[in-house]
């Protein structure tokens, strides 16, 4: 998120309007999404904020969807590839729906998350030369703040990834999720779904997995304790360890716990 400042200096550096500049953030969701309308409050307080502040906000590697990125076929999409979208950027979004495929945050290549850093940059290695915006950032050695980060990888990230389909009733939850980010659903709606989303999100992980919502199937419940392990082992800067999680439960919660009495 940009201070009005900021903006200002932007739009006059690259001759865009400041309405421009605005619409390249997550700011025009804020009205929608809770998370973005508490981080321009920060922002505008002059309080210190980052891109892991909120893990509702921001991930901490960038994702894609390798389609998208391929390009439309077009002279300057073939040359750079396809453009990234502002979406991906929120972890509500999950699967590209005209793709039907998941969001992937690793480089078919390197196997690391495409824009890993150790920095807290949003883009790192901004003024690395011969990488094009569809291609991997990482780095091809372990990036450290103390060292020279080392080459990017720079593979291109446009792939077929067939074992990374959702199902049906996925593809339905993210376009609905994608249908309230945008303009056609009434605002005040998208800011109670979301804000319930977070609540409930949060009451399944503190209480997993004594507590199981109903209806969760087996794979379902793998799939949230791989989640949960990432987190564990990461502490707060998820999609950080490339490595295969251990698939042990998370601890239950503790007895003196309101939930576990």
């Amino acid at each position: 998120m940009l201070s009005p400042a900021e903006v200002s200096r932007f739009a006059l550096t690259t001759r865009l309007d400041p309405r421009e500049v605005r619409a390249m953030t997550l700011e025009p969701f804020a009205s929608r999404y809770p998370p973005a309308a508490r981080s321009i409050a920060d922002v505008r307080a002059g309080r210190v904020y980052s891109m892991h502040t909120d893990r509702w906000l921001f991930p901490t590697t960038a994702r894609y969807c390798p389609h998208c990125l391929a390009g439309d076929g077009s002279d300057i999409q073939n040359a750079h590839g396809g453009p990234w979208q502002i979406l991906w950027r929120l972890p509500v979004v999950f699967a590209c729906p005209l793709h039907k495929v998941f969001l992937e945050h690793l480089c078919p290549h390197c196997h690391k998350p495409i824009n890993f850093s150790s920095r807290t940059q949003l883009v790192p290695r901004p003024a690395a030369t011969g990488v094009r915006p569809a291609h991997c950032r990482s780095s091809l050695t372990q990036d450290v703040p103390t060292t020279r980060p080392g080459d990017p990888c720079g593979a291109p990230l446009a792939h077929d990834p067939r074992h990374h389909q959702p199902g049906p009733a996925l593809l339905e939850l993210q376009r609905k999720i994608l249908g309230l980010l945008g303009p056609g659903r009434p605002k005040r709606q998208a800011q109670q779904y979301f804000t319930e989303l977070i609540l409930l999100a949060g009451l399944v992980t503190i209480c997993w997995p004594r507590i199981q919502p109903v209806g969760t199937t087996r794979p379902l419940a793998a799939a949230v304790d791989r989640h949960l392990a990432i987190h564990d082992g990461v502490g707060s800067r998820p999609y950080r360890s490339t490595a295969a999680p251990s698939m042990r439960s998370p601890a239950p919660p503790s007895s003196k716990s309101p939930i576990a009495s």
